[in-house]
């Protein structure tokens, strides 16, 4: 799991408990298990004057969404600490010896360990394990901030465990050490956002390790169960080439891309679901041209010049009131109010007009998708969202006609995250049946 085997396995640690003024003195013992998380074991503690407020805090229905602070060191140096400790269980009995114990159980958001390293590192390294990542040997590229490396399990059993990890490691050692751990930090996380693109899932980072000098920091961080990917981008076999565009873009993207992480976290979002895998492929594509498009993009007229539209819109709508036969419960203000809600809609392009125009402006080809088809998908996305489903009935023709609007939207998302990120090569399509692809799309594959 981590690269220092022995915090996997329980250490026992002596420290301090606090939480709302109140300490006490604790022997607990804790260990990182296989999905990043961290497990303690508390045993039993004795129910004593100096330990009772934490039952009491326990039971008090205030306290019960708080955090505990706990701190501790172990014999060989080993120390750790969390602020975001809380308890989801605390049991309690009677000792042989007559005195009263209690047995809490819980976990934390956010921890740190710190210990001393047996041999100082000749070089400061920067370590990201990844849950689930699979891939075949190990994927290198090196940049300015040294040699980058990412790699995974060849088969992967659970996709919730820590199956790899991204990592760099400089030439030499930096004369700055805390600017280069910082530009470091920025790069690692924008190469695990571009490959949970690749993966078609948000692939958990839950445990950070640095190497430097003779000290060793990790980190930890609770995340909530990952699963598997059903419809990746890259095969695990083929991923160094997205690898290196990830790295590359990074330090020189091709133009400037507003919101491109929520885009992805949407894309690689766990659905079983076709509905939902529209929707979300929709709300991509929703994001993209909301975050990267002006307001002369966004709107028909300037918001100023509509004004006096929606003015005049209002007069008539307000003369016709006075022709309809409107019941007494409902009066004629309440039906203006609901006309004006609507609009604010009157001035916005739709989302196809809006996506034709990030297109153009971006250059995403979209040879090989039919106008026609993308209106269709939108219509059945609009028809999911407002009615809460898609099917009229169970036939197998409306299933056909959902995946086809899920492929179609999906592969147009897939082209403007790889225009983002300026890759060109191979990936895999769903669109037309399941198959590799070339981008930008040629006319002879």
């Amino acid at each position: 799991m981590t690269k220092d085997r022995g915090l996997s396995e329980f250490k026992s640690f002596s420290g301090i408990l606090q939480a709302e003024g109140n300490t006490a003195p604790v022997i607990f013992r804790a260990c990182i298990n296989p999905s990043g998380e961290v497990e303690f074991d508390f045993g039993q503690m004795p129910l004593t004057q100096e330990t009772v407020w934490i039952m009491h805090c326990w039971h008090s229905e205030r306290a019960k969404l708080s955090h505990f602070s706990l701190f501790g060191k172990s014999e060989d140096g080993t120390e750790f600490k969390t602020e975001s400790l809380y308890f989801n269980g605390m049991g309690s009995g009677s000792g042989e010896d007559g005195g009263s114990y209690m047995s809490p159980n819980g976990g934390c958001e956010q921890a740190e360990y710190r210990r001393k390293l047996a041999e100082p590192a000749q070089k400061p390294q920067l370590r990201m394990h990844v849950k689930g990542f699979q891939s075949f040997g190990q994927l290198n590229f090196k940049c300015n901030l040294g040699i980058i490396a990412m790699h995974g399990a060849t088969t992967v059993v659970d996709p919730d465990a820590i199956t790899g990890y991204i990592a760099v490691k400089p030439d030499n050692v930096p004369a700055d050490l805390s600017a280069w751990r910082a530009e470091a930090d920025k790069l690692l996380e924008h190469i695990q956002r571009v490959m949970s693109f690749a993966t078609a899932t948000k692939l958990g980072v839950p445990v950070i390790e640095y190497y430097a000098g003779d000290g060793l920091e990790v980190l930890t961080f609770s995340q909530s169960r990952q699963t598997v990917a059903h419809m990746p981008t890259f095969h695990f076999l083929d991923q160094q080439s997205i690898f290196e565009a990830a790295i590359t873009n990074f330090f020189t993207p091709p133009f400037k891309v507003k919101n491109l992480f929520f885009a992805i976290e949407w894309f690689a979002m766990d659905s079983t679901y076709s509905e939902v895998r529209l929707v979300n492929a929709m709300t991509v594509l929703e994001n993209l041209v909301a975050s990267n498009l002006g307001d002369d993009d966004v709107f028909i007229r300037p918001s100023r010049e509509f004004e006096k539209t929606k003015s005049d819109l209002c007069k008539v709508i307000k003369a016709w009131t006075e022709k309809w036969s409107i019941n007494e419960d409902e009066k004629a203000n309440e039906v203006l109010e609901e006309f004006n809600e609507k609009f604010g809609d009157l001035n916005r392009r739709s989302i196809k007009k809006k996506l034709y125009l990030l297109a153009e402006r971006w250059k995403v080809p979209l040879d090989g998708i039919d106008k026609g088809e993308i209106e269709a998908a939108i219509k059945a996305r609009n028809r999911i969202i407002h009615r809460g489903h898609y099917y009229e009935d169970i036939s197998s023709e409306h299933d056909d006609n959902l995946w086809r609007h899920v492929t179609i939207m999906r592969e147009i998302v897939v082209r403007f995250l790889l225009t983002a990120i300026g890759y060109q090569g191979r990936y895999m399509s769903y669109f037309g049946g399941h198959h590799h692809a070339q981008f930008p799309p040629q006319k002879t594959v």
